[in-house]
């Protein structure tokens, strides 16, 4: 599989990127051993089979952001997916993951009480960053917002905290994600 890294291709279509995504977003539904046999985002299968994620292109300079954001929030999805795009002003790869992160989060708090439900998580396959020593992130093949409710994430989080989804996580790792791993 090609990924953005290592080939620029301003002529794919969106279809074309979307089926990349795909092959990421099936790896990240499959159980791994990593994770205690669970899938890498454990409940993406449900959100996917119930048509509740926005999947969208981004190619900045074509469109600004903040339409796709209108375009999420006047829909009926719950969380959204944002494939973000080189352009020849603009490599993702240069970005910093963190920084632009807290800038849309800021945005997201500051723009309207409907954005404020939301929380942003950004992944950036340029990022050295593991999860259970997997490097989840270097599989995706573009750069990636995705966009879910701060209640869902928080939900989610907590029905990880009961599970056995954290056991193999780094003492780094942990902290990072601010889990508290009980010691027995």
């Amino acid at each position: 599989m090609l990924y953005q890294l290592e080939l620029f291709d301003v002529d794919k279509s969106d279809l074309q990127i979307k089926d990349e995504v795909n092959i990421y977003l099936d790896y990240l539904q499959t159980p791994n051993e990593a994770f205690s046999g669970m899938p890498v985002c454990p409940f993406l299968k449900a959100e996917l089979q119930s048509y509740k994620l926005m999947i969208e292109v981004w190619r900045p300079g074509e469109k600004p952001l903040n339409k796709l954001w209108r375009k999420f929030f006047d829909s009926d999805f719950t969380s959204a997916l944002f494939i973000c795009m080189d352009t020849k002003e603009l490599k993702w790869k240069d970005v910093p993951r963190d920084a632009y992160q807290k800038s849309i989060q800021g945005f997201l708090k500051n723009w309207s009480d409907e954005s404020r439900k939301y929380k942003a998580i950004l992944f950036s396959p340029f990022e050295e960053r593991t999860a259970a020593g997997e490097p989840t992130r270097k599989k995706s093949p573009y750069f990636l917002i995705n966009v879910a409710t701060r209640e869902e994430l928080h939900l989610s989080h907590t029905k990880l905290l009961d599970s056995k989804y954290f056991d193999n996580f780094s003492e780094k790792e942990l902290k990072k994600l601010k889990v508290k791993k009980d010691k027995k």
